[in-house]
């Protein structure tokens, strides 16, 4: 399992939109000015995240993106899987550097320990919201206002 940062980029300008789409469509400028995200990459993942529909375009001089469903219903996993494919991928079945193929047989043992943390992970990663992160970011913020 590797996160990337097409993962984590996609989750940070999910937030942004979320955060800054009350108030209108959010530009790609808005976006890349206050998450510090390189500009031709973020063009690639919004459109990734608006094939997936996780987002939809606004055209024009005040245009930009919005979610397009409300944040408690798009999940880590979703956006993950939106820009990366899949987020575990169990290996049974590929050939080897060695050219041999690995049998995968289903009573292989390790195939059902791969398998079942495939579950949990993506069972996990499925329950995160993304309001359930917007969530935490206030508090988060809140807390370190308070310290400073």
């Amino acid at each position: 399992m590797r996160i990337t940062t097409q993962g984590d980029y996609a989750l940070k300008c999910l937030m942004r939109i979320a955060q800054d789409g009350p108030s209108g469509p959010v530009s790609i400028s808005r976006i890349v000015a206050r998450e510090g995200l390189p500009l031709d990459y973020l063009e690639q993942l919004l459109l990734k995240l608006k094939r997936s529909r996780l987002i939809k375009s606004v055209r024009g001089a005040k245009g930009g993106y919005l979610l397009n469903t409300d944040p408690d219903r798009i999940s880590v996993l979703c956006v993950l899987q939106a820009v990366s494919g899949e987020v575990f991928e169990i290996i049974c079945g590929r050939k080897r550097k060695s050219g041999k193929t690995c049998k995968g047989s289903d009573d292989c043992a390790l195939r059902d320990v791969w398998s079942h943390l495939k579950g949990h992970i993506e069972d996990y990663l499925g329950s995160v919201t993304l309001d359930q992160l917007l969530k935490r970011s206030r508090c988060i913020h809140e807390d370190n206002s308070r310290i400073g």
